[in-house]
């Protein structure tokens, strides 16, 4: 179980605000060198970390017990993390899709991303159809199919094409990094929306790494330069590691904490994921 270690004297708080603007009954003091056990760690925004404690512990007003809390990561060491979350979705570039129905790859980002997802969780049977047909790519057999109910940028249209694959799900446009970490755990990749531009950016979480605090991302445009609109286009965009501080200028940085755009799978082939339908 990992254990935490207070680096100098600090709140563990019910809200993610200063520790002066809670009540007593919303923060647990707890001094330099104290150490407690959590069984789970989640990156948050504003360099807060979300913390479920191993048992409730009294808040500062000696009555409540708080179990769910936010530490400020600086303040506290983890001296064991979880395992680091990768899973091996095959990655896949736009850049190199046929142009024949939606244009140049460049607006391809939301089809290939979900291309990724769903040959993963079909267990390459895109590939395969593709091969199979004479297809240059999974792309191209997703693509057709997606395109009956829409442009490539409606995420509608990508629901009800992966709904026709088997794959129900849902896009939300409140999503906390907690809940891609559930979905990670579960073995479920998630499209999920960056800031790029004016206009956003279409990626596939497939990872996470609490050793070196970085998400991973197969990004199908290529490699991007931090929190930049900078990139290597075409580049090998596998795995590639987005700090927390990258992460929540891209993803979380909205105005609270469930904010994130991205797709949640809550069942492939008819069984269940295990994941929340009202994110």
């Amino acid at each position: 179980m990992p254990k935490a270690v207070a680096e100098w004297d600090t709140f563990l708080k019910k809200r993610l605000l200063s520790s002066q603007d809670l009540a007593d009954s919303e923060k647990i003091f707890v001094p330099k060198g104290k150490d407690f056990y959590v069984t789970k760690i989640a990156p948050d925004r504003n360099q807060h970390v979300y913390l479920v404690l191993a048992s409730p512990v009294l808040a500062k007003d000696g009555q409540t017990k708080l179990q769910l809390v936010y530490a400020y990561d600086p303040h506290i060491r983890i001296e064991e993390t979880q395992p680091v979350l990768k899973l091996p979705v095959p990655y896949r570039t736009q850049v190199d899709n046929d142009p024949s129905l939606y244009g140049s790859g460049q607006r391809q980002c939301n089809l290939t991303s979900n291309t990724m997802l769903a040959d993963y969780l079909l267990k390459g049977a895109l590939s395969k159809y593709a091969k199979d047909q004479g297809y240059p790519e999974p792309e191209s057999v997703y693509m057709r199919l997606a395109y009956k109910y829409g442009d490539t940028v409606n995420h509608t249209a990508h629901t009800k094409a992966l709904k026709e694959l088997g794959i129900e799900s849902y896009f939300s446009y409140t999503l906390s990094a907690n809940d891609l970490l559930l979905s990670l755990s579960k073995g479920i990749p998630v499209v999920v929306g960056f800031r790029y531009r004016s206009s956003g950016h279409i990626c596939v979480l497939v990872g996470h790494d609490p050793i070196k605090r970085n998400w991973l991302v197969h990004d199908p445009y290529g490699v991007r330069y931090g929190a930049s609109d900078d990139y290597e286009i075409g580049a090998y965009g596998a795995y590639d590691p987005y700090s927390y501080a990258v992460f929540q200028q891209l993803f979380l940085d909205q105005g609270n904490s469930e904010s994130g755009w991205g797709r949640i799978v809550t069942s492939v082939k008819g069984q269940p994921t295990g994941l929340p339908t009202g994110l």
